[in-house]
């Protein structure tokens, strides 16, 4: 066996900080990688070792051979990779193995057969594991659409059968549309992954996102209960909480016992998510899929953003349990002895602006003031004066609160966004608090297409406290003050240039 002593972190901002602290305890070294973008964020300064990237952006995190050489240079046991940009990439995985490096992941052939929707899908309904209605294509022919007509009907959903995170994915209400939309659809999939064809699914109305937390070392496997996800927006989460309280229980029981056969049907070994939609009988017209009341989604081979609400109700380190699964090939825990207790929710902190259609935010933070409480974690790596820039995802921190209940949670969760300040820049902060106060939210009342009704998010839109635009007119003043000072000081360093420093500002 051997031993893991120091890990590269290939990832960036939040996720690096998150599994730095783990390594800290365990008493690993680290090594992080940054963009010139992010050269001076937080993360790159904790932890041991540092290393530029030649690309900017995005792309620099994707360069896998100049990843693996500085992982190489500097002597790493291991190689980490987070949540997004390579975590789900089985070339990666593989060229990392073949280096003689240890991947802290599913074994490459994994990745590949989960990340494969279709392969997927295949896969667990050869072992009786219910999946939503649906097939492949590469064209749409009268064949096909007489197929949809008999075996699903509409509305319809259009995936990439290899991507995930919310992106090429398209509701389909009509014949007609599916023809508008088909080659538009296909022609984005393709830039995305390379797929020449596309997935669909019965779109399920009013259905839960519900997923199950596993572990395995590919003979032995554990669940670590349900998070329900069903918050989101353009098919992405934003508010994630465990225990779901309007499932049945016996539900829930079969959705853990389906999770575990789907591991051992792959032999799967590290953490992943299995992923079910929820729905009720009645929502689905065709009687030969109305024997079950949950679906298989997806299996994700990584570390979820929202595994924090799992460490919080269980007390277990999953970044911890990877990394010792990884170094050992072995899993120490056994399903009697994991517990969950309480109940948190986590709200994902975007920079967009919710009253401009959730476009992403940019700018300066010029406040920034996270409250304290002793069951409360922020995953972030803000700081006072940091640049928002467009090159990456607009997530910037993660709050995660842990209650007695649900409602003493999100009595909690609220008073955290109220103190919670981040100025300069438009955030959905009060978008987030506004849904915690719902009638629906508080009841459970509430699927995956809830903030696609218009009426309903309009309301969330038009409820904006005057508090909350008054601290965006406040930073933004202070913003723009700052601004004249410093261009005024920059003239009186400049004794040769004969304008006006006022002329100077408005240029």
């Amino acid at each position: 066996m051997k031993k893991i002593k120091k890990i590269l972190i290939a990832n960036r901002s939040e996720i690096v900080s998150r599994i730095n602290a783990t390594c800290k305890a365990l008493n690993i070294k680290t090594v992080s990688i940054y963009s010139p973008e992010d050269k001076y964020l937080k993360y790159v300064f904790d932890t041991d070792e540092r290393y530029p990237l030649s690309k900017n952006g995005y792309s620099a995190y994707l360069n896998q051979e100049e990843i693996i050489n500085i992982a190489l240079n500097a002597q790493v046991d291991a190689i980490h990779p987070g949540y997004g940009f390579l975590s789900e990439n089985s070339q990666f995985a593989q060229k990392i193995i073949d280096t003689g490096l240890i991947w802290i992941g599913p074994n490459p052939e994994t990745i590949k057969l989960m990340g494969n929707k279709i392969c997927a899908r295949n896969t667990l309904l050869s072992k009786q594991i219910p999946v939503i209605p649906g097939f492949y294509l590469k064209e749409i022919n009268q064949e096909t659409l007489k197929k949809i007509e008999k075996e699903i009907g509409y509305p319809i959903i259009l995936k990439d059968p290899n991507g995930g995170g919310g992106k090429a994915i398209k509701k389909i209400n009509s014949e007609q549309e599916l023809k508008i939309s088909f080659e538009a659809i296909k022609i984005e999939v393709k830039k995305l992954t390379g797929s020449t064809e596309l997935l669909l699914e019965k779109y399920i109305q009013n259905g839960r996102h519900i997923e199950i937390q596993i572990a395995g070392d590919s003979q032995n496997f554990v669940h670590f209960y349900e998070r329900e996800c069903s918050i989101q927006r353009r098919h992405q989460k934003i508010i994630e909480e465990t225990p779901c309280n309007f499932v049945s229980q016996e539900i829930l029981n079969k959705m853990y016992e389906t999770a575990i056969i789907a591991a051992q049907s792959i032999k799967y070994k590290n953490i992943g998510t299995v992923e079910f939609l929820v729905t009720n009988d009645q929502n689905l017209q065709n009687s030969n899929f109305k024997k079950t009341k949950f679906y298989f989604l997806e299996v994700n081979t990584r570390l979820q953003v929202e595994h924090s609400v799992t460490e919080l109700t269980t007390g277990i380190d999953l970044v911890a349990l990877q990394i010792e699964i990884a170094q050992t090939n072995l899993l120490s825990y056994k399903q009697k002895n994991i517990f969950r207790k309480n109940h948190a929710i986590e709200c994902r902190i975007y920079a967009e602006d919710p009253d401009n259609n959730f476009m992403p935010s940019t700018g300066q933070i010029i406040n920034l003031n996270f409250p304290d409480d002793p069951f409360l974690r922020i995953d972030h790596n803000l700081e006072e004066n940091l640049i928002i820039n467009a090159f990456f995802d607009p997530m910037i921190a993660k709050v995660t609160i842990l209650g007695q209940n649900r409602d003493n949670a999100i009595s909690k969760m609220l008073h955290v966004l109220e103190k919670l300040n981040i100025s300069g820049i438009k955030t959905n902060i009060y978008f987030l608090k506004n849904i915690l106060k719902t009638t629906k939210f508080l009841s459970g009342d509430f699927d995956t297409q809830i903030l696609g009704d218009q009426n309903f998010l309009h309301k969330l839109i038009q409820n904006i406290t005057t508090s909350d635009r008054h601290s965006y007119i406040a930073a933004t003043a202070v913003k723009l003050f700052q601004e004249i000072i410093n261009k005024k000081n920059n003239f009186n360093k400049n004794q040769n240039t004969n304008k006006n420093w006022r002329d100077q500002l408005w240029e």
